[in-house]
This record gives C-alpha cells, sequence and structure tokens, in this order.
C-alpha cells in the first residue's frame, strides 16, 4: 500500500475526525520538509495553521453526510512558504464496517495551470481595458469627424448662398444692360395696344358698327398685351431669387430663351445670332434659370468682344452637341478680336477683368454654377480668329421636373 500511495502524483493523506493525519503519502510529506513518519499522527493545525480550519470545515461535511466532496480549488503552503494551488478531492474513509472514521484527501497541485490561467485573465483583462481605450478613441473621432461634416456641410451652404446672392447680382448687372432691348421690345406692343385701341374707338364711334372689324381689333390687343406680359414674364423669371431648383429640361429650350433675350441687341449691333442646335433631345437635369444666365453671359462677353473696332461681318453661333456619354456641350463661338490674355484659366479667376466697367465676376460665377451642375466650362482661342467658350452638362438620370414637349 505504502509503495502504490507513494507511486501517485498527488498529495494524500488519510485524516480522523480530529483532523489528525493518520497516513500520508511521501510527496504529501516532503511538501512540509517531513518524513511520512514525521507526519502521521499529527495534527493538521500543526502542519498548515493558516488553512487548518477551512481543511477541517470541508472534512467534517463529508463526515458528516457520506459524500463526496470533489474539485475543491484551495491554497496549500509548502515548506518554503511559497502558496500553491490544489485541486482536492475528499471521500469518507470508512472501516470494514462501513462506519466513517475520517476522510481520504487526494490534492493535486494545479499552481501552473492557475498561473495560466491568471495570466490569460490579465490578458484578457488588458486587451478589454486597450479594445475600452480604442473604442472611445475611435468614438470621440468620429464625433470630431461628424462635427467637421457637419461644419463643412454649413460652410458648403454659404457658400452656395453666397454663389447664389453673386450669380443674382450678376443677372441684374445682365439686366441692367439690357435696359434699352427691354424697353424696346415692351414699347412695341404697347404701342400697337394704343393703335388698335385707338382704331377700335373710332369704329365703335360709326353709326353703323362693322362686329366683325371690332372683334379683330379687340383680338388683335390681346394678342400684343401677351406679347407685353411674356417679356415680363421672362424678365421676372431671370431675376427671381430662389434656392437652386433642378428640374429635367431640354437644354435647347435653355439656349433658344437665352438668345431671345439678347437677339434684339444683338441685331442692333449689327451682329447675327445663328442657333444650331442638335436635332435629339437634349435632356439635362439642371436649375435652368442659371444655366441660361451662363449662356446668357456667353453670348454677352461675345457681343462685347465684337466692336466697331473688330472688322465685321459679326457673327456669334450657339451649338448644342450630345456628347458620348448621353449629355449635353453647348459652344459659343464668336469670330471677333480674340481672347485678350494668354492664359485663358486667368479669365476664370475672380475679379480679373479687361473691360472698364465690368466686376470680373461674370466668367467666375459661370463656371461655378456649371460645375455645380456637374459639368465643366473652357475657353479656346479660335484658329480664324475669335474665341469659342464651352460647357457640358451631364445627362439626366430620374424622369422627374418638367421637361419640354
Amino acid at each position: 500500500m505504502e509503495v502504490l500511495l507513494d507511486s501517485v502524483p498527488a498529495f494524500i493523506w488519510y485524516k480522523d475526525c480530529e483532523n489528525r493525519i493518520l497516513r500520508a503519502n511521501r510527496l504529501a510529506a516532503e511538501s512540509m520538509g517531513l518524513s511520512v513518519d514525521q507526519v502521521e499522527g499529527r495534527s493538521t493545525y500543526d502542519l498548515y495553521p493558516d488553512e487548518a480550519a477551512k481543511y477541517h470545515h470541508d472534512d467534517l461535511d463529508v463526515i458528516r453526510s457520506g459524500e463526496p466532496k470533489l474539485g475543491i480549488v484551495e491554497l496549500l503552503t509548502t515548506v518554503s512558504g511559497e502558496k500553491r494551488w490544489v485541486r482536492t478531492d475528499k471521500i469518507p474513509y470508512r472501516r470494514d464496517t462501513g462506519e466513517i472514521v475520517g476522510v481520504i484527501v487526494f490534492a493535486v497541485d494545479i499552481s501552473e495551470r492557475v498561473r495560466a490561467e491568471e495570466a490569460l485573465q490579465r490578458a484578457h483583462n488588458e486587451l478589454e481595458r486597450r479594445v475600452d481605450e480604442r473604442t472611445g478613441q475611435l468614438a470621440a473621432t468620429v464625433e470630431m469627424l461628424q462635427t467637421e461634416m457637419v461644419e463643412r456641410q454649413r460652410a458648403e451652404e454659404r457658400v452656395r448662398q453666397q454663389q447664389a446672392e453673386l450669380a443674382h447680382v450678376l443677372r441684374l448687372r445682365t439686366v441692367e444692360g439690357m435696359a434699352a432691348q427691354l424697353a424696346h421690345e415692351i414699347n412695341q406692343p404697347l404701342a400697337a395696344i394704343v393703335n388698335f385701341a385707338r382704331g377700335l374707338a373710332r369704329r365703335l364711334s360709326c353709326p353703323e358698327l362693322d362686329v366683325a372689324s371690332a372683334q379683330g381689333a379687340t383680338d388683335q390687343i390681346s394678342r400684343e398685351a401677351l406679347r407685353a406680359a411674356e417679356v415680363v414674364q421672362r424678365l421676372r423669371a431671370f431675376l427671381r431669387k430662389d434656392a437652386p431648383r433642378r428640374e429635367l429640361c431640354d437644354a435647347r429650350d435653355v439656349v433658344r430663351e437665352a438668345a431671345s433675350l439678347i437677339d434684339d441687341e444683338a441685331r442692333r449691333a449689327g451682329v447675327a445670332l445663328h442657333l444650331d442646335l442638335d436635332p435629339h433631345d437634349a435632356r439635362v437635369e439642371i436649375d435652368a434659370i442659371q444655366v441660361e444666365q451662363v449662356v446668357l453671359n456667353l453670348l454677352r462677353n461675345a457681343l462685347e468682344a465684337m466692336d466697331e473696332r473688330s472688322p465685321g461681318p459679326h457673327s456669334i453661333v450657339v451649338q448644342t452637341v450630345t456628347t458620348s456619354n448621353g449629355g449635353v456641350e453647348v459652344r459659343v463661338r464668336d469670330n471677333g478680336p480674340g481672347l485678350p490674355v494668354d492664359d485663358v484659366q486667368q479669365l476664370f479667376e475672380a475679379f480679373f477683368t479687361t473691360k472698364e466697367k465690368s466686376l470680373g465676376m461674370g466668367l467666375s460665377i459661370s463656371q461655378k454654377i456649371v460645375e455645380a451642375q456637374g459639368g465643366a466650362l473652357w475657353g479656346a482661342a479660335n484658329r480664324e480668329g475669335g474665341a469659342t467658350f464651352s460647357f457640358t452638362l451631364p445627362p439626366a438620370h430620374t424622369p422627374r421636373g418638367c421637361a419640354s414637349p
């Protein structure tokens, strides 16, 4: 039996009800720096004074219940004072008659496993700490980015508002330059209305009223009144100060509208204005008023470039072509004296101008308007003389808004 007990890689004790050691194997005795003979007969209170009370409490539970107590993880102090972790199983120690006289204790040293588990737990805790720290840093970074994004959106909104304000100022200055043309356009139907009204008054004063003739005169008055109203309506639409609003339109209609606003002025200046529009639909999703402003600004620049100092005949051609991606390219070509500078990009700089009475903002604002629509604006000198300014508009992708029939 002694050889068998000594061959087991565990601490083994036989203890009685008074917590005295009746038998121990060599490994258990050596943990105390003693021999088996020196351990047997001694109380655990002598050998393990710090832990004996707990050992005895567990022993009594087993003795009283008659049931084993397994898997107890507890400390054991060696002779060197080192604390070792052991996993202990305690079973009742019975006589041949079945009487319980004590407990048999099997304790396996699990210190390395416990240390490994503790190291693993420390690593886990450190990992959690680092994850929490990193999560906090990421949360702070995300919050900072969100704040920056909100600030950027606000800044972009302010820039858009400023651009809209500048565009509105440019439209006002454009209309200021068109005052004579607008007066002429409105005066024509108003003068016609006066003439027709006088004619109608003469007919009404005749003894024999020609109803058909009078009706014709009233129809003429109505048409001329509508003609004058259309001029005012176009002007009000052009000068509107609304937030940018995109709608599905035909780019050719935008070009036609812009050309109609400056056509009379071009005729009086002796400049032939030609429209060379692509026969295919030119559907784009744009802010029509702002793009109309771009076309009108390019037309006015071309018109102003061809004064009496440049040889005639003078002409401006506005062309629309379909791009390879289904969008539209608008070109405004003149046969004037050409570009006033070698660096074309300089013309698009804010406040740069070669004219005495110009803000130097027209091309700069026009370029920003086109870019806001998703397109690009550029200029180039023609080989045969004059210049061409072109801009692109991307194709429409959503079938909404107001399309021309």
